[in-house]
């Protein structure tokens, strides 16, 4: 019935609702095929990374959170020495670094170490009390790093997000160290060793960073202490401790 009072008959009244439905229909159709060419449109202006992949799969590209170009890192460090088999050993090891990128930069550091008779040594002097086997102990050890951090991630832990550098180091140091061969006085050896290492900084804010760190020296010395072939030898140091970048 229109507004009139009159009845409108089904033949005029259909075909005005196909007239509407008909286009929304065409429209709904063709909507998805709009969107999908407007979102390669958009991706191949802004987000494409047919660069990475042949195959355009889905990366996310991250920036980053916390910088340490044009800054001084200040670490205190704490650990053990980890290749002595006679020696329990600990040191303090204070470094400072300076990076002139985010993937470069250079390293210094003094460490301190402390040496006592592990089990292994105690043992073998309750079997062979005699037994006197050639002994190294790390007194102290000045070395200059190069850093190469090739990676930054971040990581998911415990429903935190933590942001992470993994870097490499060499370079080049001096031991002092505290001999004592299988016949003989003890005496004082001071070799130069190369320095090859790992390690991470996790940026716990722009300032602060929690440092894990794994540096081997390699150096040359004689096979019984003060005589013998010489010999290349092998030191291992994993450190951690706290960083406060300026």
């Amino acid at each position: 019935m229109n507004p009139n009072g009159n009845c409108v008959k089904p033949g005029r009244f259909f075909p005005s609702l196909n007239r509407l439905l008909i286009p929304a229909l065409f429209f709904a159709a063709i909507t998805p095929a709009w969107a999908e060419r407007g979102a390669d449109r958009g991706a191949d202006n802004e987000f494409n990374f047919s660069w990475l992949d042949t195959d355009k799969k889905i990366y996310v590209l991250q920036n980053r959170r916390y910088l340490k170009a044009n800054h001084i890192l200040l670490s205190g460090m704490l650990g053990v020495g980890m290749s002595n088999p006679y020696r329990d050993v600990l040191g303090f090891d204070p470094r400072i670094a300076y990076y002139w990128s985010e993937a470069f930069g250079i390293e210094v550091f003094y460490s301190i170490f402390s040496n006592s008779p592990n089990a292994t040594s105690k043992a073998l002097s309750q079997t062979i009390p005699n037994a006197s086997p050639v002994t190294r102990d790390l007194k102290s050890q000045l070395g200059g790093l190069l850093h190469w951090a090739p990676w930054y991630a971040k990581i998911n832990v415990f429903n935190q997000i933590l942001y992470f550098d993994w870097y490499f180091t060499a370079g080049l140091g001096q031991m002092t160290m505290s001999t004592r061969p299988s016949s003989g006085a003890t005496f004082t050896e001071t070799p130069i060793a190369f320095l090859l290492g790992t390690g991470h900084q996790y940026h716990v804010s722009q300032d602060w960073v929690v440092r894990l760190d794994l540096t081997s020296s390699i150096y040359s010395g004689k096979i019984l202490g003060n005589s013998g072939e010489n010999a290349f030898f092998s030191n291992f140091n994993f450190v951690a401790g706290l960083g406060y970048r300026l």
